[in-house]
C-alpha cells in the first residue's frame, strides 16, 4: 500500500514538473523585442489571424463571381427609379429655423466632441449621433458596447423615437445620452417595433433620420451619424476620420460606400453644416416626401444618392470623399465575402445591413459581434479563439502589469489562483492523512484535477503563456478537458457513498479514472477541432464546445448537489453537513452570477484593478473547500490531521503479541457491531492492517 502511494504521488509530481517546467519555458520565450509593447489588442489582432482554408477560399470567390452583378446594382431599394429632381442650388433656400429646445441644447452640449481646426483655429463641434426606436433597442445597446471597447461612450447622443427606447437607455444608465425626439420633427407617424428592411414602416424612419441630422446642421454641429446596426471595431476610428475630414480643404462630407465608387451608404457618414450639405438633406427630404405613395418606396439612401448625383464628383474638387470599403465594409463585403480579413485588413467598423430581420443579430453573434454575450463579458481561455479570426475580446477587463519587459494580465486572478493552489495542495494532504475514510481515494482525484485546471487556467489567463504563442490553443484545449474532467469526477464522487462499487476497490477506482480521461479526451479533441476548424466544428460556431462547457458541466454539478442531500437525508441522523452542501452551491451559484453577468458592471466601477473573473476565482474556491469540508464531515476518523499519533498507535499495535491480538478482536469487532446499531454512521472506518481477515462492512444504508 505504501509502495502504491510512493508510486501514485511520484508520477502526480512528474506531470506538474512538467507542465510547469513547459510553461516557464515558454514564459521564457517572451522576452524578445518588440513584444512586450504589444497590448492585449494587437497581440490578439496579429496572432489569432486563422488562414482560410481552401473551402472557404473557393465558398468567398463563388460569393464574388454571385454577387458582382448585384454588388454594382447595390440593394433593391437602390435600384427604384426617382422622377423627381433634386432642387437646385441656385433655387433653393435654407430654412429659417432657430435654436432648439433647452433639453435637447443641452444634451448636444454635454456631448459634444471639440476639434482644432487648424487652418482657421476654429474648434470644430463634431456629435456623434444615432436615431433609433424601442424595435431597435437590442442593436443600440450594441452599438453602445461597441464605443465602449472602442474608448468612445463617453460623448455621444441617441434621439429616440419614442418614449420606450428613452426609458430603457436611461435603465442601463445612459439617460444623459438619448433625448426624445419632438414630435414636431416628423413628416408623418412612425412605428415603435422592429421594422424589416423595405417593409411599411422602414421608410418612414429612414426618413427620420434625415429630418434629425438636418436640424443639428442648423446648430452648426458636424455632425457623425451612424445606424445602430453598426458596431465600430476600431479605437482609432474617431481620429482617422477627423483626419480625412481636415485632409483636404474643399472636403464637407465623408460617406461610407454601398457600392466601390458608385454608390453612397447613408448608414454612416461625417456631415459638416455647410450649405451644400443641408441643401443634400433638404433635397432628399423633399424626395422622399413628394414619391412617399409609390411602391416600392424611396429610401433616405436612395434619396441621397439621386442628389448626389447632380452633384461635382471630381475627386479633386467634389467636397465629398468616399471611406475606403475595406475599413468601413458593409455586411455583404464583411460577412458574405470576408473581403477585409482576405486582404489582411481589421476594419475599423461593420455595417450589419444586407440582412434582413433576425439575420442581422445571427449573423453579429457568428462573427462575435454581438457584445451581450459571454466573451464580451469576462476573459474567458477560450475566447481569443472562438468568434472570429482575432477572437473576442471582453468589453472591459483588468488592467495588466509589466513584469521584466512582458504583460501579466489578471495580476489580481493570479494572486487568487495561487492561493487556490495552495489551498488544494493542504486539502488533499489531509485527505490523504485520513487512511481509514470512506472514498478517500476516490475524492482525492477531484482535487488533484481541480489543482491541475487552475493551474492551467492561471498560465492561460494570465499571459504567462501569451495568445500570441503557437501553443496557446492547446493548452486551452487541455484546461477545458481537465474543467470537464474534473466536473465528471465530482459527479461520479457523488454516488461513491451509495456503494454501487465498494469504495478504494479496482472497479469503484477505475472507473472514474477511466470514465473522467475519456470525458478530458472527449472535450479535449472538441476544443482543438474547433479552434483550428477541424472536420464540422468552427470557431466562428463553438456549439458543442459551449454545450460540454455549460451544459455537461451543469449537469454534472446540479446531480452532485441532489445526489448528497438524498445521502445525508436518507442515512445520516446529523443534518449539520446539509449546511456545507448549501454553502458551496450558494458559493458556487454566486460565483458564476458575477463571472457572466456582472463582471463589466465590477470592470467599470473599480477602474479596471479587478473584474469578474477575480471574484469567480475565489467564489470557485470557497465551493471547492466546501466540498472538502463536507466529505469531512460525513466520515468518521478518531484521530483526524493527527499522522503522528496515528504512527504512535500503530507502534504499540505492532508491538502486541498476536496471541494478545487474538484475544482483543473478537471484542473489538463486538464494540464495532454495538456503535453500528447505536449510531449508523456513513463512513466507518476501515483497518486494513489487522492480521486476520476481517468480514466485510458494508454501509448502514
Amino acid at each position: 500500500m505504501a509502495v502504491e502511494r510512493f508510486t501514485r504521488k511520484r508520477g502526480f509530481t512528474v506531470l506538474l514538473a512538467a507542465i510547469l517546467l513547459l510553461s516557464v519555458l515558454i514564459f521564457l520565450t517572451n522576452f524578445v523585442p518588440n513584444r512586450s509593447s504589444q497590448s492585449k489588442l494587437s497581440i490578439k489582432e496579429d496572432s489569432h489571424h486563422v488562414p482560410l482554408s481552401d473551402t472557404a477560399i473557393q465558398k468567398s470567390e463563388q460569393n464574388d463571381v454571385a454577387g458582382k452583378e448585384e454588388e454594382e446594382e447595390g440593394e433593391e431599394e437602390d435600384r427604384v427609379q426617382v422622377s423627381t429632381k433634386p432642387k437646385d442650388m441656385k433655387e433653393w433656400k435654407p430654412k429659417p429655423w432657430g435654436r432648439l429646445s433647452d433639453e435637447i441644447e443641452q444634451a448636444i452640449q454635454n456631448n459634444i466632441r471639440l476639434h482644432l481646426h487648424v487652418p482657421n483655429k476654429k474648434k470644430e463641434r463634431i456629435l456623434l449621433t444615432a436615431v433609433a426606436n424601442q424595435g431597435m433597442a437590442e442593436y443600440t445597446l450594441n452599438w453602445i458596447t461597441s464605443l465602449k471597447k472602442c474608448g468612445l461612450d463617453d460623448k455621444f447622443l441617441v434621439f429616440a423615437i419614442d418614449e420606450a427606447l428613452v426609458s430603457t437607455l436611461a435603465e442601463h444608465g445612459y439617460k444623459d445620452h438619448v433625448v426624445l425626439i419632438p414630435n414636431e420633427w416628423f413628416h408623418k407617424e412612425l412605428s415603435s417595433t422592429f421594422e424589416a428592411w423595405l417593409s411599411n414602416g422602414y421608410t418612414p424612419i429612414t426618413h427620420a433620420k434625415s429630418l434629425v441630422v438636418e436640424r443639428l446642421l442648423y446648430t452648426d454641429v458636424t455632425v457623425w451619424f451612424s445606424d445602430v446596426d453598426i458596431v465600430f471595431t476600431s479605437p482609432s476610428i474617431y481620429d482617422y476620420l477627423v483626419m480625412k475630414l481636415t485632409a483636404r480643404k474643399q472636403t464637407e462630407v465623408l460617406f461610407t460606400q454601398e457600392t466601390e465608387q458608385r454608390l453612397i451608404n447613408s448608414g454612416f457618414y461625417v456631415m459638416r453644416p455647410t450649405m451644400s450639405n443641408k441643401r443634400l438633406l433638404d433635397a432628399s427630404i423633399y424626395i422622399q416626401d413628394t414619391e412617399q405613395d409609390k411602391k416600392p418606396e424611396v429610401t433616405q439612401q436612395r434619396a441621397m444618392n439621386r442628389v448626389i448625383e447632380t452633384m461635382d464628383l471630381n475627386y479633386q474638387t467634389s467636397s465629398i470623399v468616399l471611406l475606403d470599403l475595406m475599413l468601413f465594409p458593409h455586411g455583404r463585403a464583411y460577412f458574405d465575402q470576408n473581403m477585409p480579413s482576405k486582404y489582411g485588413l481589421q476594419p475599423m467598423m461593420v455595417h450589419a445591413n444586407y440582412r434582413k430581420g433576425e439575420n442581422k443579430m445571427k449573423d453579429l453573434k457568428r462573427f462575435g459581434l454581438c457584445f451581450n454575450g459571454i466573451c464580451q463579458t469576462v476573459a474567458l481561455p477560450l475566447c481569443p479563439l472562438i468568434g472570429q479570426a482575432n477572437g473576442i475580446e471582453p468589453v472591459c477587463y483588468s488592467r495588466n502589469v509589466d513584469l521584466a519587459g512582458n504583460l501579466i494580465f489578471q495580476p489580481a486572478t493570479l494572486v487568487i489562483d495561487v492561493v487556490a493552489i495552495i489551498m488544494a495542495a493542504i486539502m488533499i494532504y489531509h485527505i490523504r492523512s485520513k487512511y481509514t475514510a470512506v472514498g478517500r481515494k476516490e475524492i482525492v482525484m477531484f482535487f488533484y484535477l481541480y489543482m491541475i485546471t487552475t493551474f492551467l487556467e492561471m498560465l492561460l489567463v494570465t499571459g504567462i503563456i501569451p495568445t500570441s504563442s503557437p501553443v496557446y490553443p492547446w493548452f486551452t484545449a487541455v484546461h477545458i478537458g481537465c474543467m470537464c474532467a474534473t466536473f465528471w469526477c465530482l459527479l461520479l464522487n457523488g454516488f461513491v457513498g451509495f456503494q454501487f462499487a465498494e469504495d478504494g476497490t479496482p472497479l469503484s477506482l477505475w472507473s472514474i479514472r477511466i470514465s473522467s480521461f475519456v470525458i478530458f479526451l472527449l472535450t479535449g479533441f472538441i476544443a482543438i477541432a474547433t479552434f483550428q476548424q477541424i472536420g464540422p466544428f468552427s470557431y466562428t460556431s463553438p456549439g458543442a464546445l459551449w454545450a460540454f462547457y455549460f451544459i455537461i458541466n451543469g449537469v454534472a454539478f446540479i446531480v452532485y448537489v441532489i445526489s448528497q442531500i438524498i445521502l445525508v437525508v436518507n442515512t445520516l441522523d446529523d443534518r449539520w453537513p446539509l449546511g456545507d452542501i448549501l454553502f458551496g452551491t450558494a458559493f458556487f451559484i454566486v460565483g458564476q452570477v458575477i463571472l457572466y453577468i456582472f463582471s463589466v458592471v465590477i470592470c467599470d466601477q473599480v477602474k479596471h484593478y479587478v473584474d469578474g473573473l477575480f471574484f469567480g476565482t475565489i467564489c470557485t474556491l470557497l465551493a471547492v473547500m466546501m466540498v472538502y469540508k463536507y466529505w469531512d464531515s460525513i466520515t468518521k476518523e478518531d484521530l483526524e490531521f493527527s499522522v503522528g499519533s496515528k504512527q504512535n498507535v500503530w507502534e504499540v499495535k505492532e508491538l502486541l503479541k498476536d496471541d494478545e491480538l487474538s484475544q482483543s478482536y473478537p471484542q473489538q469487532q463486538q464494540q464495532q457491531q454495538q456503535q453500528q446499531q447505536q449510531q449508523p454512521m456513513y463512513g466507518q472506518q476501515y483497518h486494513h492492517h489487522q492480521p486476520q481477515p476481517q468480514p466485510q462492512q458494508a454501509y448502514p444504508y
